[in-house]
């Protein structure tokens, strides 16, 4: 199968998916109030016959385990297949994205990440995004756990980009650990910008929790956080980042 082929079907395998799962996932939601089963699911099912379908398997390297209780999970974003990844990566059913406004718009995907209390960010409206941080704040500290995408974008190279400031301000406020994750080898397979999938294995590295009361503001945490996954990166095989350019300047596209 071509990579666009295959790129065209996975993409027509998740509009129909996300609408299955939705509906299946919709009664207990409400019954319960809660969206973890949701999330097993996504975990259980969703990700891996989508990783299936795509042909990628997964190495998932994390010697020193997970944190028992609520965490931020911090990872590089390559592709579109990341979301997937770190659903079979992750084995917390406690857990939510912060994502871009843009995904809520999307119809059935949308409307099941409302429902389940992922945290919308409007990159475009400063007040809007501080509130979705205090709500990312308010869920971590009821004991869900977070995954973010410091870069607030896929990368256009493969390469660790800038981070924005937002998700470390929630770690700093909710003090709970941030566990730096790398992606490795999703862009190769997936880059940026084309409707193509290439089979192939991807690396996930997942690194030692970091304490955010041991650093003194967001910006010492942020770097930290940054060049470790740098080196994770780097040590699955990718290119890493300039670990000197370390901020997003204000107003570039990123999730906060």
């Amino acid at each position: 199968m071509s990579a666009r082929l295959r790129g065209v079907a996975v993409a027509a395998y998740a509009a129909v998916s996300m609408a299955f799962f939705f509906l299946v996932q919709l009664p207990p939601m409400l019954f319960t109030g809660s969206a973890d089963f949701s999330v097993w699911l996504a975990r259980r099912m969703w990700a891996p016959s989508a990783l299936w379908l795509c042909g990628v398997t997964v190495e998932v390297l994390a010697p020193r385990g997970f944190p028992d209780g609520p965490a931020i999970y911090a990872s590089n974003h390559e592709s579109a297949l990341d979301i997937w990844l770190l659903f079979r990566t992750v084995p917390r059913n406690g857990l939510r994205f912060i994502a871009k406004q843009e995904l809520f718009r999307i119809p059935v995907f949308g409307w099941y990440l409302r429902m389940a209390r992922f945290v919308a960010v409007d990159r475009r409206h400063r007040a809007r995004a501080v509130a979705a941080l205090q709500q990312a704040g308010r869920i971590v500290r009821e004991g869900t756990s977070l995954i973010v995408f410091p870069e607030g974008t896929r990368s256009p190279d493969g390469r660790v980009q800038p981070f924005k400031k937002g998700p470390f301000v929630v770690a700093m406020e909710a003090g709970v650990p941030v566990v730096p994750i790398a992606i490795a080898g999703a862009a190769a397979l997936n880059p940026k910008g084309r409707l193509s999938v290439r089979p192939g294995r991807v690396r996930v590295a997942v690194g030692a929790p970091l304490t955010p009361a041991d650093f003194p503001d967001k910006s010492a945490l942020l770097r930290e956080v940054r060049s470790r996954i740098i080196a994770l990166h780097r040590e699955l095989g990718g290119a890493g980042g300039d670990v000197d350019d370390a901020v997003a300047a204000p107003g570039v596209e990123g999730s906060s």
